[in-house]
């Protein structure tokens, strides 16, 4: 029921940012394997400081060609606002987080990390995307789209590095887990 309401959810979106396409202006990215960066926020020097692994996404385009066009990556989204307290207080976890799962893990799978500040051109994504508070966080896995919303203040910031360890490593440790590492992965990493 989770995921199908997850699948829908990622359908609305898609139809919404198809939509949206031609009322957005088009910003340019730059996308590498590993770190991404765009020029807007070379452009801009007052934006918020910027991580070589961190994606940064400034418009609903920039989403759409960053996370919901992503084949390759799982996607880790932080959806924050460069006001808010609890937001910053998560900000150097998830940061850690983010160099933790750098392209060096031993899964192959690549994990890309990405930020979408509150702002006039991503409050409409927000808002579309139904984020409850801030910061959250929403994780898109290649073949099945969104598969986890959570909260990722700095008090639940380990519960997103369990659920991010379940789809990376197959490690599913989690008390909410709706089914067990070998059914999903065949066998559990986990002793």
């Amino acid at each position: 029921m989770c995921h199908t309401f997850a699948l829908l959810q990622c359908i609305v979106l898609i139809i919404i940012l198809g939509s949206l396409e031609a009322f957005t202006t088009t910003n340019t990215c730059i996308k590498t394997s590993r770190g991404a960066s765009n020029l807007s926020a070379i452009a801009n020097p007052l934006k918020r400081r910027s991580r070589t692994n961190i994606i940064h996404v400034e418009s609903v385009q920039e989403y759409k060609e960053q996370v919901v066009n992503e084949k390759e990556c799982i996607s880790v989204v932080r959806f924050y606002s460069q006001y808010c307290k609890s937001c910053q207080a998560s900000e150097p976890h998830f940061y850690k987080l983010a160099s933790e799962f750098s392209n060096k893990d031993a899964s192959g799978i690549k994990v890309n990390f990405v930020e979408v500040p509150l702002n006039k051109n991503t409050s409409i994504l927000h808002e579309a995307l139904e984020v409850p508070s801030l910061p959250w966080t929403h994780i898109y896995h290649p073949d099945a789209g969104l598969v986890e919303e959570r909260a990722v203040s700095k008090k639940y910031i380990n519960d997103v590095r369990k659920c991010l360890r379940c789809y990376v490593y197959g490690e599913c440790d989690m008390d909410d887990a709706p089914w067990d590492c070998q059914e999903v992965y065949g066998e559990c990493a986990i002793e």
